[in-house]
């Protein structure tokens, strides 16, 4: 049967691994912190949304837990979870067998406990039983191989396990999510695990740095395998920042083009904004980024809106929609990605009057002076969380809902006291970043 492409549920993801087919199954290599139940869920949505069954199989969580988690999903009735956590890790304890006992006769999940899942011959024969209910195309999310392990007891009998499993639900046209936790298995573990699957991702972090990598993604070919990918996550969305790079600007030739059409040498223009002329000459090759503050004194001095600079981002709002999967990062000045998350939410250009972005400020975090070197018109609007602002000596809490418009005052504090993020979307008019 020729191999039919199915989608992860995010769409730069399908790009990179050229689409997953009917027969994968796919290994993720996890890190705690890195999101890995958010592309579980996306996957587990797409699929319930084109119309296919999916299975749940929970060794770590309780079912009550994940039900709550799946009770958010699209289609319910088309889904079942296997519960080998409650007998297995969760001992029977009262606590998640009273989960049966008090059962909503509403609940349109199915859920089967697993009378003894630390048998594995017991546990096989329930998933041949489900595979044998479930039509081809079913969707399955192993939530954890190394839960297996923990109740099984060594590598050797999950590793039967799983080469069993792998080429069965191949031969189904299934599709299969296998998470697999980072540091948890030995090295040759997870070779062999690599052999016998079809696609392996690993999602990991450094610091606050989010990265996807590609490891295996057989008979499919891209230059993107094993290359390191960038992401972020605000609220439900995945971000990938190198989908956003296939668009960059080039602003080292707009800047050498104007400063060649003013008739500066590097060394002219880096006097004039107070910086080296090695540093022009990076900026000029693409090595590094100019600060925003940097950006605005080189628009001055080469006679150009700082929009001129972004007017090629076009690319990336075809007809002026911007997709979630579009937007696009902007580091600001004297403040760390960490603190506050800014994002275009528009392509900026000589011609247009407003610049809207999406900032997101962490909880905890104060601030002296403006965000912005900027002298324009400003407009913010709280779409999550409370942001006090100090204006003129007063001290001001902006909630949910609230705006804020700004014309010459410039704010000389900003603090979020609270414990979640703020999403605010702010509006610069003309353009300033």
């Amino acid at each position: 049967m020729e191999k039919i492409q199915c989608s992860t549920g995010i769409e730069y993801l399908d790009q990179l691994i050229g689409g997953l087919r009917f027969g994968d199954n796919v290994v993720w290599e996890t890190e705690a912190g890195s999101y890995i139940d958010l592309f579980v869920e996306k996957f587990s949505r797409q699929s319930l949304i084109e119309g296919h069954n999916l299975v749940y199989i929970s060794f770590n969580r309780s079912p009550a837990t994940i039900i709550k988690k799946l009770s958010a999903l699209p289609n319910q009735h088309k889904i079942t979870l296997v519960d080998a956590f409650t007998s297995g890790k969760g001992d029977n304890d009262p606590t998640f067998t009273r989960f049966y006992e008090g059962k909503d006769a509403s609940q349109s999940i199915n859920a089967i406990k697993i009378g003894n899942p630390t048998d594995i011959s017991q546990f096989t024969k329930a998933i041949n039983e489900i595979e044998e209910k479930n039509t081809e195309g079913t969707r399955y999310i192993f939530d954890s191989i190394t839960g297996m392990q923990d109740l099984w007891g060594d590598e050797v009998k999950t590793y039967k396990f799983f080469t069993y499993a792998c080429p069965r639900l191949y031969d189904l046209n299934t599709v299969a999510y296998w998470i697999l936790e980072k540091g948890a298995h030995s090295n040759s573990f997870k070779a062999n695990l690599e052999h016998v699957t079809q696609v392996v991702i690993e999602i990991s972090h450094s610091g606050a740095k989010l990265f996807l990598r590609i490891n295996k993604s057989e008979g499919r070919y891209s230059s993107d395998v094993l290359k390191p990918q960038k992401f972020d996550v605000w609220g439900e969305e995945i971000i990938f920042y190198e989908a956003e790079e296939k668009d960059i600007i080039d602003l080292g030739s707009k800047i050498k083009n104007l400063r060649i059409k003013r008739k500066l040498t590097q060394s002219d223009l880096a006097q004039k904004i107070n910086a080296t002329a090695s540093y022009i000459s990076q900026l000029e090759r693409n090595l590094i980024s100019p600060s925003i503050d940097s950006l605005i004194l080189l628009s001055k001095e080469l006679q150009v809106e700082p929009g001129y600079f972004f007017a090629n981002v076009k690319e990336s709002f075809n007809d002026g929609i911007c997709r979630k999967s579009q937007l696009h990062p902007i580091n600001l000045t004297n403040i760390e990605w960490e603190e506050v998350k800014c994002y275009l939410l528009s392509s900026t250009s000589i011609n247009h009057r407003m610049q809207p972005m999406l900032m997101i400020i962490e909880p905890g975090r104060n601030f002296s002076g403006h965000f912005i070197n900027y002298k324009g018109e400003e407009f913010i609007y709280i779409l999550r969380g409370e942001l006090e602002v100090d204006i003129k000596d007063k001290s001001y809490v902006l909630h949910e809902g609230d705006s804020l418009y700004l014309d010459s005052v410039t704010p000389s504090a900003w603090r979020n006291n609270g414990e979640m993020s703020v999403h605010a979307i702010w509006i610069l008019s003309p353009p300033g970043i």
